[in-house]
C-alpha cells in the first residue's frame, strides 16, 4: 500500500523540515500517491511508498540516459500504468528547466484526472526551490562532481577557438541566503535567486555564458577575457535584491584546453568553490 504521509529527503541534501514539508504538500496537492525527485540521476526526495518500488526504480533508471538526452523541458512523459491497493495508477515523469544539471519529477497518481499545465508548473517551482536550497546545504561529495561539471567542461571546450584559445571563469560566492528562505517563504526566496541570475545575465556578453551550482555559487565563463580585464569588469559589480545589497567573494581563474584536459585542475576550481 502507498503511504502518502511518508516523506524522505536524501541524507546528502541535508534538507530542512520546512522545505521537505513544502514539497510534500505540493506532491499531495496534485493528487500524487507517490512522488520522486531525481537530481543528476540520483533520487534526492521521496514522497509516499509503493510495494513495487524496486520495479519502479529499475523502470526509470533503464530509461534515464534517453530521458536526459531527449525529453524536452516541462513535457510530461508517460512511463506506463500499474495497479496497487485496488487502484489503477499511472506513472508520469517530467524534466524541469534547470540548466546544466538534469532534474526530473516522477508522479504516480490515479488514471484520472490529468494534471494541468498549471499543476506541473507549480510542482516544478517547488521542486527547483527544494533542489536549490538542498544543494547549498550538501556536503562536498566528490562523487557528485563528475555528473555536475562534465556538461560545463564540454560547453567551455566548444567556446574556445583558434582565435580565442583561452579565457577566464569568474566565480561569485554569495553570502549565505538560507536565513532568508524560511521567513520570506518560497515565492520571495525565488525572487531573490532570480534577481541574482538577472544581474549576471546583464553582465554576460554574447559569446559568454553563466551557470549556477547552488544558491551561493555562480560562475561566468568569458572566452578571450584576461585576468586583468575580468578584474576590471567585475571588481565593482554588486547584486541588488529588494532592499538588500548581497555580499559576495569574487575569484577569477584562467582557463585553456590544457586545464580542461586535466581532471584534477579543472575539478578543483568547482570543489573548492562549491
Amino acid at each position: 500500500m502507498i503511504d502518502p504521509t511518508h516523506v524522505s529527503p536524501s541524507p546528502s541534501m541535508q534538507m530542512t523540515d520546512y522545505h521537505s514539508r513544502r514539497l510534500g504538500i505540493s506532491f499531495a496537492s496534485v493528487g500524487a500517491h507517490l512522488g520522486w525527485v531525481y537530481l543528476a540521476g540520483e533520487i534526492v526526495y521521496e514522497f509516499g511508498r509503493t510495494e513495487k518500488e524496486e520495479w519502479l526504480r529499475s523502470l526509470v533508471s533503464g530509461q534515464m540516459t534517453t530521458l536526459v538526452r531527449e525529453l524536452e523541458f516541462m513535457e510530461p512523459k508517460s512511463l506506463g500504468t500499474f495497479s496497487e491497493g485496488g487502484r489503477d495508477l499511472k506513472i508520469n515523469i517530467i524534466r524541469l528547466p534547470e540548466g546544466e544539471v538534469p532534474v526530473f519529477a516522477l508522479v504516480v497518481q490515479e488514471i484520472e484526472p490529468e494534471l494541468s499545465k498549471r499543476n506541473w508548473e507549480d510542482l516544478s517551482n517547488q521542486v527547483l526551490t527544494f533542489c536549490a536550497t538542498g544543494i547549498s546545504l550538501r556536503e562536498k561529495n566528490l562523487l557528485d562532481f563528475p555528473t555536475i561539471i562534465e556538461p560545463i567542461r564540454k560547453k567551455i571546450d566548444r567556446s574556445l577557438t583558434k582565435d580565442l584559445p583561452a579565457g577566464v571563469i569568474a566565480f561569485f560566492h554569495l553570502q549565505d541566503l538560507s536565513p532568508f528562505f524560511k521567513p520570506l517563504g518560497v515565492v520571495k526566496s525565488q525572487e531573490i535567486l532570480r534577481e541574482v541570475t538577472a544581474t549576471l545575465h546583464k553582465e554576460t556578453k554574447e559569446n559568454e555564458f553563466n551557470f549556477q551550482l547552488n544558491p551561493r555559487s555562480y560562475f561566468l565563463f568569458c572566452p578571450g577575457e584576461t585576468l586583468d580585464g575580468a578584474n576590471h569588469r567585475f571588481g565593482s559589480l554588486y547584486f541588488p535584491s529588494k532592499h538588500l545589497i548581497l555580499d559576495y567573494k569574487l575569484k577569477i581563474f584562467p582557463i585553456d584546453r590544457e586545464i580542461l584536459a586535466d581532471d584534477s585542475r579543472f575539478s578543483a576550481i568547482f570543489i573548492e568553490n562549491f
